[in-house]
């Protein structure tokens, strides 16, 4: 064998999807390992509580799986809490020294895959809160050049989609079509209070229509905002009213952006088939003054204005008649020196 020719490395790229239905819980996932140092060399996953995740054929080509999987972090279609709990799954049993990696890699090489997603069960189980979870995978044996070739494609395309989105939206935004948000915005994660028998349609809903809503951003932003808006009863997010600003429709989900406060925007991802709860201040259950409350801390407001009133005039009459006084004592000396 010639010294100076260098092999190439191989990976094993490991797709897979899962669904927990217990928990209404879907994901993809894709994971690529050295066959050369047996180690995990780096992984991506997504999940949702929307079934059509599980849809992905993890047959299809790893690049475009990969793909998939990019584009949905980027719009931001997926769940942030589960897929950071799932995450950190992954973390544990990829972990050097004291995790699976070595017995998937020898699983995957003597084509023992059951023994793979048995693995993957008994960790989605956790994060998914369903022991009934079921995993499915599918492997390809690619080159590291095949993974760098399909890099400077995506980064490229990324480029292309992120200039002409741009050119897109200037245009509609020029056009009025498409109402621009401010510049301070915040837009936070927040889903959409569902009434499967008295809701309106997703799709019938229109721009102005005012609906109940759940913050549901896991943030101390989130948090921030929620004790703002009021949004909190026995330590409990409650529903609270917004105003739909702008739906679009991506296959089966429609992504709602709604106005719950000056500046302040949730966006929501929901399946076509969602009856959405539409706002009835009689269910507003945030917390208020009674109206009687409300009519004696005014009366006592009142009283109070009219105290202050009586005491700034008794004071303006006690300075009058000390002035008299020190005019008519001025007076008398003036007149007992004169004369």
């Amino acid at each position: 064998m010639n010294p100076d020719v260098k092999i190439e490395s191989t990976y094993i790229v490991i797709k897979g999807r899962f669904r927990a239905p217990a928990s209404s819980s879907f994901g993809v996932f894709v994971i690529f390992l050295d066959n050369v140092t047996k180690n995990i060399d780096k992984y991506d996953v997504v999940s949702s509580h929307f079934s059509t995740l599980y849809e992905n054929n993890v047959n299809m080509p790893w690049h475009e799986f990969e793909d998939i999987i990019s584009r949905l972090k980027w719009r931001g279609e997926f769940a942030t809490s589960l897929t950071h709990d799932i995450q950190a799954c992954f973390d544990d049993i990829f972990q050097a020294g004291t995790g699976r990696t070595q017995d998937i890699w020898a699983y995957v090489k003597k084509s023992q895959l059951n023994k793979v997603t048995e693995i993957f069960d008994e960790m989605l189980g956790r994060p998914t809160a369903d022991k009934a979870v079921k995993c499915e995978i599918a492997i390809e044996n690619i080159m590291k050049s095949e993974i760098e070739e399909a890099k400077k494609f995506r980064s490229e395309r990324e480029a292309k989609e992120m200039l002409s989105t741009t050119d897109k939206d200037a245009q509609a935004q020029q056009a009025g079509s498409m109402p621009a948000l401010e510049e301070s915005a915040v837009v936070l994660e927040v889903s959409l209070v569902l009434s499967p028998i008295s809701g309106i349609p997703i799709y019938d809903l229109k721009e102005g229509d005012k609906i109940f809503i759940k913050i549901t951003e896991q943030s101390s932003r989130g948090q921030y905002f929620i004790d703002l808006l009021n949004a909190t009863e026995d330590n409990e997010i409650i529903p609270i009213p917004a105003t739909v600003v702008r739906m679009t429709k991506e296959g089966k989900i429609y992504t709602v952006l709604v106005n719950v406060g000056p500046s302040i925007y949730g966006r929501s991802l929901d399946e076509d088939t969602v009856k959405v709860k539409k706002y009835d201040p009689a269910e507003d259950k945030r917390k208020k003054k009674p109206v009687a409350e409300e009519a004696n801390s005014a009366q006592a407001s009142s009283d109070n204005l009219s105290e202050n009133n009586k005491k700034a005039l008794l004071s303006m009459n006690m300075m009058f008649v000390l002035i008299g006084i020190t005019a008519f004592i001025v007076i008398i000396i003036l007149i007992w020196l004169l004369f």
